[in-house]
């Protein structure tokens, strides 16, 4: 038990303590594992003064053994991210990587993107993760879907990537299946239709007011019915000029 407490208490010393704090942009990212430990992960990695790295992912499986190939996928992908130039080179790498140090059955999913704060878009690769959803003013939500299978199943993968820009006053929200999948006493799952909801209702709240909102609504629904997986989310907002 005292190791499993060590091991949670590292894990968080892995995470993001709080968002970046980059003129203009409002950015919270927040986790609650099923147990102690868990195998969600996400990060925000500072490129340069006008790039900023983020994403979202999760591994198979959960407590310990998922824990430490959160690790071992979080220092590929901070090492890739800093020398590589684009989402797609870096999801080819760490998807190499991953395949070679891992057994055939572990995997990983990954929403993985580099915004350029200069022209204010995002580069972003989806390795068959759960879509994030992006709003932009008056536009419906875009999927961002593009990319291709999780990290880790085959040795060689191309992934594709999309560019998409960020108006003001948009807001981009990522989680995992620890959202869509939370069940509650008759086995129904929460699923993306209430996940769309609660963000069109709150998506002029500050970041991490959405989070708490989605957060207090996947516990809601489940009422009392114990957490079966991670639960993670991440927001970003561009602020109004």
């Amino acid at each position: 038990q005292e190791e499993v407490r060590l091991a949670a208490r590292i894990q968080t010393e892995l995470l993001p303590k709080t968002g970046p704090n980059i003129a203009g942009y409002d950015i919270v990212g927040k986790t609650i594992p099923a147990q102690e430990v868990g195998g969600d992960y996400f990060d925000f990695i500072p490129i340069d003064d006008d790039r900023l790295a983020f994403c979202l992912g999760d591994v198979t499986g959960k407590g310990l053994p998922a824990s430490l190939l959160m690790a071992n996928l979080q220092a590929t992908l901070r090492g890739q991210t800093l020398t590589t130039g684009s989402p797609k080179t870096c999801l080819e790498r760490s998807n190499q990587l991953l395949y070679q140090s891992t057994s055939p059955e572990k995997f990983a999913t990954l929403f993985y993107a580099i915004i350029d704060l200069r022209t204010h878009q995002i580069h972003y690769s989806n390795a068959g993760h759960d879509n994030p959803y992006l709003y932009s003013g008056t536009v419906a939500a875009k999927r961002l879907k593009i990319g291709g299978i999780p990290l880790g199943m085959l040795p060689d993968f191309t992934y594709e990537m999309e560019s998409v820009q960020l108006e003001d006053d948009s807001i981009l929200v990522a989680y995992s299946d620890g959202v869509t999948e939370a069940m509650n006493a008759q086995e129904e799952m929460f699923g993306e239709e209430r996940i769309a909801a609660v963000i069109e209702k709150h998506k002029q709240a500050p970041a991490f007011e959405i989070i708490d909102h989605l957060v207090s609504a996947v516990k809601t629904f489940a009422a009392g019915h114990p957490q079966s997986d991670d639960i993670t989310v991440v927001v970003m907002r561009r602020k109004k000029n």
